[in-house]
């Protein structure tokens, strides 16, 4: 490849060595000792020169290998004729351009821009607050007309934009230059670090997003030196290649010096700041959107009360804020109905499908906007759970059932489960199943307690009832006939009689003694045992024909 001084020769033979006519025919500009007046930067060097008729021009020539030149720099050239932009400058691609020891190579000329550097502008006008706020201006609404054309610089930095004696900003050296014809081909320049984002060095192809990092870092420090200009000698901008921030900055942005003195300007400034660390959130820079867009949606309210809801029983509140002078339009999305187009406002809505809603925002400067709110729409869960049995003795199985609808997961005390099913189950205490349900909506429980029923203790067949614990003898005295009756024990349920009042012994003509057995309270006596009894004495009684006396005159 050609170096610098080889460049310089054949430009000092230009009628025989400089192939672009053009060229060829203006004077090159030179300095007091009469050398060629030479800017060098990245790949290249620039010669000035001035046509016939005074105007001046860039004449560019390549001292480095740079590919694919030629259909590039023809649709770079196209692209900004075609754009109309008044601060990219007209230039023109020759394939054939000079000749350099026997080789014809490449080159560009392009109109002169003369004008300062935008580092040596702001420093230049640092007590202008005005001015540096109109430059931050200026500065926004050319990248905005970059955007709208899906155009990019690709190489943002302080050398290549330049402020003239009008105020007016222009952008030079299009090596990286982005339009919509060079998609898909590779980025190969990565500007200065301290413009570019940190994934800007493993960026495989250019886009229409190789600016929004460096647009930022811009005009964030245009705004900051304005509003506080000893930053210029705090960071001593001018004796460095770059303004504000620096490339060791991004690494840990929060606890750098500069994101605490511009973080202290308050308002706007913190707002920017959260779009630059929005930014270094990102690993690839295909992520990244327009600050300025990002800005304006931080500032637009456009939201639901819950982005889920119940089918066509939940309420959603549908609310918009759009604080700066734009047109407003708030639609369903699929339809062509507007439902307000007014900046502020509230909408409720009971939903049976899920929606989404769209306000369309376009201000009267800078890029429109439109911003999405959707709320998806299910039915809610229902449980149904029950048993065969709600009381049980211990270890009788039971048959737990239930049916879910609309769930994402089902549990039973825990334990994952079907949606539909039934489960047998044993217990020996009170017990409490638990079901539980999860939808969009969170989780739902039903609770099944089942109570448990005591073992009987059976002690005999029938009921118990107190028990006599001396037996009851009857004595019947006759000369021959000796009677004795003995009352057992006797456990009776369920009827139970005081000893009733009957006739005497004697009063039925019987002698006999009776000897009662001591018992406390009352005697519970069966009627129908003792019915038994007093028939069988007086069948007795009768084929005897003989009269006892009761010895003791006691009474039954």
């Amino acid at each position: 490849m050609t170096t610098i001084p080889d460049i310089r020769t054949s430009i000092e033979n230009k009628n025989s060595l400089v192939i672009d006519k053009h060229a060829q025919q203006g004077t090159f500009l030179r300095d007091a000792r009469g050398r060629l007046l030479a800017y060098a930067g990245g790949f290249s060097v620039v010669f000035p020169y001035c046509t016939n008729n005074g105007e001046k021009w860039a004449f560019r020539c390549w001292h480095a290998d740079v590919s694919n030149t030629q259909r590039r720099y023809e649709i770079i050239s196209e692209s900004i004729r075609n754009s109309g932009l008044p601060f990219l400058t007209d230039f023109m691609y020759e394939q054939e351009g000079i000749l350099i020891d026997g080789t014809i190579y490449p080159t560009i000329r392009m109109k002169w821009v003369e004008g300062l550097p935008i580092k040596e502008y702001i420093c230049n006008n640092r007590t202008s607050r005005g001015i540096l706020n109109n430059l931050a201006d200026d500065f926004m609404s050319m990248t905005r007309e970059m955007h709208l054309k899906s155009l990019s610089h690709g190489d943002l930095q302080h050398g290549n934009i330049l402020v003239d004696s009008n105020k007016a900003i222009h952008l030079i050296d299009y090596d990286s230059y982005y339009c919509p014809d060079l998609k898909g081909e590779p980025d190969n320049v990565t500007g200065i670090p301290d413009y570019q984002h940190p994934s800007r060095i493993i960026n495989e192809v250019v886009s229409e997003k190789l600016d929004y990092f460096s647009e930022l870092i811009i005009y964030l420090s245009i705004r900051a030196i304005a509003e506080q200009p000893s930053l210029i000698d705090k960071y001593k901008i001018k004796d460095s290649d770059r303004l504000l921030f620096s490339k060791e900055d991004y690494l840990d942005l929060e606890h750098s010096e500069i994101y605490n003195d511009i973080h202290a300007l308050g308002g706007d400034f913190r707002e920017m700041l959260d779009v630059l660390k929005e930014y270094l959130s990102y690993q690839d820079i295909d992520s990244l959107k327009p600050f300025e867009t990002l800005m304006m949606e931080r500032k637009v309210i456009f939201s639901v009360s819950s982005p889920k809801a119940v089918r066509n029983t939940q309420e959603v509140k549908l609310s918009w804020s759009v604080p700066f002078n734009a047109s407003v339009c708030v639609s369903r999305v699929g339809d062509k109905k507007k439902l307000s187009c007014e900046k502020y406002g509230k909408l409720n809505f009971t939903l049976g499908k899920t929606e989404t809603f769209k306000i369309e925002i376009h201000p009267k400067t800078g890029p429109s906007l439109v911003k999405l709110a959707k709320v998806d729409v299910f039915d809610k869960c229902t449980i149904s759970f029950s048993s065969d049995k709600l009381y049980v003795f211990p270890r009788i199985p039971i048959i737990l059932s239930w049916i879910v609808t609309d769930a994402k997961k089902v549990w039973l005390d825990g334990e994952d489960v079907p949606s539909i099913g039934q489960k047998i189950v044993e217990q020996t205490k009170n017990t409490t199943y638990v079901i539980t349900a999860e939808d969009e909506f969170g989780k739902e429980e039903r609770k099944l307690e089942i109570g448990m029923l005591p073992i009987p203790q059976v002690k005999s067949i029938l009921v118990p009832i107190p028990e006599v614990t001396n037996n009851l003898s009857v004595s019947i005295c006759q000369p021959k006939y000796n009677i004795g009756v003995e009352f057992p024990n006797i456990d009776i349920g369920m009827i139970t009689a005081e000893t009733p009042r009957i006739k005497t012994f004697t009063e039925m003509g019987l002698a006999a003694e009776i000897h009662l057995p001591k018992a406390n309270g009352k005697l519970s006596v069966a009627i129908e045992r003792i019915n038994i009894i007093k028939k069988n004495i007086e069948k007795w009684t009768k084929n005897s024909k003989r009269v006892t006396k009761l010895s003791n005159g006691a009474d039954f």
